[in-house]
């Protein structure tokens, strides 16, 4: 597991335990014109659990699978779905709260980035 994978796996363990445990105050410091309501929170504790339940799966594969492009293939996701985030996260700016706004898009920035660099130096298991 390379170390961009293992801060990863750190920083959405975090996040995970975020949303499950204290979803209220992760609404409130990240988004304006929050109002607690117990299905926003609910929705926080599933897609906690989600993440939780996705990160276990991806450390997994990481772990035990040594087959080149199914590596690769993780890698290419993993920067799309950072990708992706970061683009609904620009679409939606003025929904936002600072500090907190800034933080989120600069690691959705990072972590894209940092998959789209190690997906383009990744070697290849076929053979020419």
């Amino acid at each position: 597991m390379t170390l961009i994978e293992t801060v990863e796996h750190i920083a959405g363990l975090v996040y995970a335990a975020q949303l499950i445990f204290f979803g209220d105050m992760f609404m409130a410091d990240n988004f304006k014109d929050y109002t607690s309501s117990p299905a926003a929170i609910n929705m926080c504790k599933y897609s906690g659990l989600f993440i939780l339940g996705m990160r276990l799966a991806h450390y997994t594969v990481q772990k035990k699978c040594t087959d080149v492009e199914v590596k690769k293939g993780m890698t290419l996701a993993a920067g799309a779905v950072w990708g992706a985030c970061g683009l609904i996260t620009a679409a939606t700016w003025e929904d936002g709260k600072e500090p907190n706004l800034y933080v989120n898009f600069g690691l959705q920035v990072f972590f894209t980035a940092a998959y789209a660099h190690q997906y383009l130096n990744m070697g290849s298991s076929k053979k020419d």
